[in-house]
Parts: structure tokens; C-alpha cells; sequence
């Protein structure tokens, strides 16, 4: 008579965890990090955060939700050296980030070290960070009368 041999739920579980541990590593690497240890323990951090905000074991929702954090803790990471205020304009982020990962020189690593090397970063990007062209220019809008008759607008 032949049993059927199946696995531990934990050990399936280390299973996924190590693979979604390692796409989240991945994704730190391609954000232009370097530094296996501190890699592996933003990845370990997005992961755990995750698990948080989730109820109901989904791989798939846990590894979108890992992936948000570890953007989130980039983009902060980097409005805190380029000296930015969080505000609800994500252009200036977004053209940081562009200059950063554009530019193969500098290491993603910098941003959390938090000293002086995070502070030449922002002085050295400031100069690459991209501009419209043409500059942007306020344009004035011409006065346009309105007449009201009976809740209705009409143009003289």
C-alpha cells in the first residue's frame, strides 16, 4: 500500500517566501541597489509590511503589495536626499528618479546611508534633472464676458 507523501504547510510556506523574498530583491537591484545585505533586508522589511496590510494568505496580492512598499520606501528615500517636500506633485520625484536610474554612476545605495555621500548625490543630480523644453510658461487667458438670462449662460 503506497501513502501519498505531502508537504507541511510551513514548508511550502518558506518555499513562496523565499521565491517572493527574491523577486522583491530583484526589483531592489533594479532600482540600481548594490548592497546584498542591505538589499536583503528592505526586502525583508517590504515583505513583512506587506503580510500586514493583507488578511488572507495570496501570493499574488502579497507580492503587489511588497512591490508598492519597496517603491514607496524608494521614492521617500529619495525626496528625503533631494530635499523635498511630500507633496501630491509627483513630477519633481519622478524626474529624480529618472535622472538617478539613468545614470549608471551612482549607486541606489546612497540614498539610504544617510550622510554625506547621500548629500554629493543630490548636489550631482540636481544639474542631470530633466527640464521641459520648451520652459514652461504661464499663459494668460483672454477676458471673456458672460451675460446670465434665466440660469443660462450666452456669449455677447
Amino acid at each position: 500500500m503506497e501513502y501519498a507523501v505531502s508537504e507541511h504547510p510551513e514548508a511550502s510556506e518558506g518555499k513562496s517566501t523565499a521565491a517572493l523574498t527574491a523577486q522583491i530583491e530583484a526589483y531592489w537591484r533594479q532600482l540600481g541597489l548594490t548592497d546584498p545585505v542591505l538589499i536583503e533586508s528592505l526586502a525583508h522589511d517590504c515583505l513583512h509590511r506587506a503580510r500586514r496590510l493583507i488578511g488572507r494568505p495570496d501570493e499574488g496580492e502579497l507580492l503587489r503589495r511588497a512591490l508598492e512598499e519597496a517603491q514607496r520606501r524608494f521614492d521617500h528615500a529619495l525626496a528625503n536626499a533631494m530635499g523635498m517636500p511630500p507633496s501630491n506633485d509627483p513630477q519633481p520625484l519622478a524626474a529624480a528618479r529618472a535622472a538617478l536610474l539613468l545614470s549608471p554612476e551612482w549607486s541606489g545605495d546612497t540614498l539610504f546611508r544617510h550622510d554625506e555621500t547621500t548629500r554629493q548625490l543630490a548636489e550631482r543630480l540636481r544639474p542631470v534633472l530633466p527640464v521641459s523644453v520648451p520652459p514652461e510658461s504661464h499663459l494668460t487667458m483672454k477676458t471673456v464676458p458672460l451675460d446670465f438670462w434665466l440660469f443660462k449662460s450666452t456669449d455677447r
